[in-house]
């Protein structure tokens, strides 16, 4: 558009001359010249001033002694004087032309003080203006604000207007005063923000300083204002106008949801919050439960729940249903993701609230049931009691977030209702078992394994207890279509007959006592230690079989394996676990179990099976079980089970009547009860008879085949200046039925934060700080595409850099 206007002037200029024509062009500060090659009409020559009059003279008198042809001497300052370039201008044409001036003569643009100031006094804008025009102004009309914004998109280094990005680029950076006064910007920012902002001529600071703090202000103040409009009365400053208070309150989030400026938000608002002294302002109230401007209002929700609930728990039950509510709102707010130790808060409280209620549910419910198939589809239903479970063994690992005083006012009362739980249902359940008996299906596990053109892994996991098992399944949804289906245990609980019961098909294993010891065998042959029972898998699956553990599945060769058995490490050895087995280490050992599948899946297994060979009781700190005393006549005595000898508060059962070959005598502890062995007490404990310990899971999936992802490229404004950067991702037209596919950027150590492209959502803008701090930038960086699920790199740009500041 603006070479079309500059060419149509050159045009008109050389319109009234014949075949041989000259004009002499003075354009003061070269405003025009960036754009002149691709302006010029056909058949002009062009001559450019350099410096010297002389040189231009003896140049155009070199090609064009007698001047003929058409000409255009093209002089990017004032006119001389005095020069022989007069004789050209009566031959010819004189054209004096800046951008100011095309403008006014295409456009009818107004020549006001402020523009002639911005685009004469400052030629350097007019130059960059010029050079960007269809980019920032194109087929707009062309007013004096248009111009103003364009020129303000330049200074910020904005690939186009807007007042929004402005604003969060003057608010996260420093030095910018002094560069708006070097393009005369500075009075016309100050201008735009009061207007925005609504304030009177006095309200607008002078200095960068203190215009940062009060926008600062007036941005996080409305985002406040907006959850609760009665604080509007402290800060008068503030727009009335609800809407106006909508869009700052836009802004707000925007700049949180920014990765490469949070920590000025975070600085920005602690200074605020303090300025404005909050903490004595706000009164909470449901307005506020999902407000996230300030890090005071968690330490005041905080400090609120401190004062209903006594410091030793005492009543905690009251409370919790409005807890849980609190505890989840503010678990997953702006600050919550920002500090560690402030989500733990939050999601400790919520779990312990769960727990207590889902406990005081469980004892209900479990009150009317009496047949023993009833409590293990209570257990293992979709949100049944091993929900439980799960929430006491993430609220072990989240508790660390805790003072001492705030575990004894909110975890301890879930301990003692998970403790209360643990006790009276497996108590209801071993009562259920006396009556009806115990059958397990273990032995018949693969009765499920049918053998067929699809490849088949089978991961034999120790300990793998039903919730862990969800936990599993969830983890996989994207890789695995997994079913969970429970399974009963044989007894005891223990990794020597689970992992034997699930090597044969039909009759439990046989057990004898032999040599001071528990022996298992099937058909005669031993499987007691974990060699023989891979021994025994590996002459029972064929040639086309083969058995690994977990960590040599990477580098094994499986090209030509059918089936495969994985065994995980296992955890115990006749009934004790490991001495450094804690919370967090479970959870790390279901992701190790996770990645084996990914691995298995990327190796061509289309079918996979997941496992146990018993489960366990944890029990936390302060969940202090029952203890039973021991009797002398024992051949063995671990914590949860005895062999041989009669027990008093326990169930007492021969190996035959629960599964097993032998005449050996077993007797269980009641309930959460333990017996009575010097020594400290393990946090985890198996081998007896509970649902924790005795319903196993078995996970059946098939690997989900994944389609096509969808194709994606990326598009970068260069050169790269701002210490921000912006690429903008597209999903590139075609088929419409490919998968989406996440994405992130890469520079160097930086990437942002992963986003989804698909064909219903073509177009994402991603957005993160690719330089630290005060660090020197480099002349060119490589920007690198990459699928955030494989690491794939898909696109990779070397662009250069030339930052503003």
């Amino acid at each position: 558009m603006l070479r079309d206007w500059l060419r149509a002037e050159l045009e008109q200029a050389f319109e009234r001359q014949g075949d041989n024509a000259i004009v002499v062009w003075y354009d003061v500060g070269g405003t025009l010249g960036g754009i002149l090659p691709g302006a010029l009409p056909e058949g002009i020559s062009l001559l450019r001033f350099e410096g010297s009059y002389l040189a231009l003279r003896f140049a155009l008198e070199e090609q064009s002694p007698e001047l003929e042809g058409v000409w255009l001497i093209y002089v990017p300052e004032e006119p001389p004087a005095e020069s022989w370039l007069r004789d050209y201008e009566l031959l010819g044409e004189r054209l004096e032309l800046d951008l100011l001036s095309l403008l006014q003569r295409r456009c009818g643009l107004a020549v006001t003080p402020l523009l002639v100031d911005l685009l004469r006094n400052h030629p350097e804008n007019s130059r960059r203006l010029a050079e960007e025009w269809e980019r920032l102004v194109g087929s707009c009309m062309v007013t004096e604000g248009e111009i103003l914004r364009a020129l303000l998109t330049l200074a910020f280094g904005l690939s186009s207007w807007d007042l929004h990005e402005a604003a969060l680029v003057f608010l996260c950076s420093q030095g910018l005063e002094k560069r708006l006064k070097a393009w005369g910007l500075w009075q016309v920012w100050r201008r735009m923000v009061q207007e925005w902002l609504g304030w009177e001529d006095t309200e607008v600071p002078p200095g960068e300083r203190a215009l940062q703090e009060r926008i600062c202000a007036t941005v996080l103040l409305a985002d406040l204002v907006h959850d609760d409009p009665s604080l509007l009365r402290h800060f008068p400053f503030l727009p009335a106008d609800p809407h106006k208070r909508q869009s700052l309150r836009d802004l707000a989030r925007r700049w949180r949801d920014s990765v490469g400026r949070r920590a000025v938000y975070c600085e920005a608002a602690r200074e605020v919050e303090n300025r404005y002294n909050l903490k004595g302002i706000v009164v909470l109230s449901k307005a506020l439960l999902a407000a996230e401007t300030f890090r005071s209002l968690d330490e005041l929700w905080a400090q609120e729940l401190r004062k209903a609930v006594c410091p030793d728990g005492s009543n905690f039950g009251e409370k919790a249903e409005q807890l849980q509510k609190i505890a989840e709102a503010r678990k997953t707010l702006f600050w919550s993701q920002c500090d560690v130790s402030l989500k733990g808060f939050w999601e400790a409280l919520e779990l312990a609230a769960k727990i207590w209620l889902g406990c005081e549910k469980a004892l209900q419910e479990a009150e009317r049931l009496r047949q023993v198939d009833a409590f293990v589809k209570f257990y293992t239903d979709e949100g049944g009691w091993w929900q439980l479970d799960l929430w006491v063994l993430q609220l072990a690992v989240e508790q660390v977030s805790l003072e001492a005083e705030d575990r004894e006012r909110f975890v301890q009362p879930a301990w003692v209702a998970y403790r209360r739980f643990l006790d009276l249902v497996n108590r209801a359940f071993m009562d259920a078992v006396r009556r009806e008996g115990w059958q397990p299906t273990q032995t018949a596990f693969w009765q499920n394994v049918h053998h067929g053109r699809e490849r088949i892994a089978i991961f034999f996991v120790d300990a793998l207890r039903f919730d862990l098992a969800r936990f599993l399944q969830e983890c996989m949804a994207n890789t695995v279509s997994f079913g969970a289906y429970p399974l009963k245990a044989v007894l005891p609980s223990i990794t020597e007959l689970g992992m034997a019961a699930l090597l044969l098909e039909g009759e439990g294993p046989g057990v004898s006592w032999e040599d001071g010891r528990l022996v298992v065998r099937i058909g005669g042959r031993r499987v007691t230690e974990r060699n023989e029972r891979k021994d025994f898998l590996e002459s029972s699956i064929g040639v086309s079989g083969k058995v690994v553990a977990l960590d040599e599945l990477e580098r094994v060769d499986l090209s030509n394996i059918r089936l495969l058995g994985v065994f995980s490490r296992e955890l115990d050895e006749f009934g004790t676990f490991v001495s450094d087995l804690h919370p967090q280490g479970i959870f790390e050992m279901v992701q190790r179990i996770a990645q084996g599948i990914r691995i298995v899946a990327s190796k061509g297994f289309r079918k996979v099976f997941v496992v146990a060979d018993h489960g366990f009781l944890f029990a936390p700190e302060t969940c202090e079980p029952s203890l039973v005393r021991v009797s002398s006549e024992a051949l063995r005595v671990k914590r949860r089970f005895v062999i041989g000898g009669q027990q008093e508060g326990c169930w007492v059962v021969r190996a035959s009547e629960v599964g097993l070959q032998g005449d050996l005598i077993f007797a269980f502890p009641e309930g959460f009860s333990i017996l009575a062995l010097p020594g400290e007490r393990e946090t985890f404990l198996h081998g007896g008879l509970s649902l924790q310990e005795s319903v196993i899971p078995m996970l059946f999936g098939q690997v989900r085949v994944a389609g096509p992802k969808v194709a994606v490229s990326m598009r970068i404004q260069e050169p790269v200046s701002s210490r921000l950067l912006r690429v903008t991702v597209e999903a590139q037209a075609g088929d419409l039925f490919a998968e989406p596919r996440k994405v992130k950027v890469r520079v160097g150590k930086h990437e942002s934060v992963p986003v989804e492209a698909s064909s219903q959502k073509p177009r994402q803008e991603i957005s993160f700080a690719w330089l630290d701090g005060f660090e020197p930038p480099p002349e060119r960086i490589v920007v690198q595409l990459l699928d955030a699920e494989t690491g794939q790199v898909l696109e990779a740009k070397e662009v250069p850099v030339q930052l503003l500041l």
